[in-house]
């Protein structure tokens, strides 16, 4: 028999596939999204893969798979840290950040649709148990 803590993360995972599923938007995986999203928080310097895995709670080889084929498409760029000839920054390329601008619109009226029965307190209160949860 779970736990009501083991319920309450399986609730959790489940919630997280929906809303995973909810925002893939103009070609993009939610995944996809949020690295994107974490990268123009970083522009215009860029930011390097190691600090993108701390923030978004990967590992840095996850990073860089996940890097990979954006780099392919021509969304993000990669360059040598200028502070650091071992360390790449990457950067969203004028392409990449035009797609994440289009993208952001859709995902956020999907992201709405998804709590629409949370009033705006419940919604606040949801955020700040799940940043307590990963701390």
């Amino acid at each position: 028999m779970p736990t009501d803590a083991v319920e309450a993360l399986l609730a959790l995972a489940q919630a997280h596939a929906l809303v995973a599923r909810s925002l893939e938007v103009q070609g993009l995986s939610f995944a996809e999204l949020r690295l994107l999203l974490a990268l123009r928080a970083g522009q215009p310097a860029g930011r390097r893969p190691t600090e993108l895995a701390r923030e978004l709670q990967l590992t840095p080889s996850g990073v860089t798979r996940a890097l990979l084929p954006l780099e392919k498409r021509g969304i993000v760029e990669r360059e040598r840290d200028p502070g650091d000839a071992r360390a790449s920054q990457v950067r969203l390329t004028p392409a990449g950040a035009a797609l994440l601008d289009d993208a952001v619109a859709p995902a956020g009226e999907r992201a709405a649709k998804l709590v629409r029965r949370l009033s705006i307190g419940q919604t606040k209160q949801l955020q700040r148990l799940l940043e307590e949860i990963g701390r």
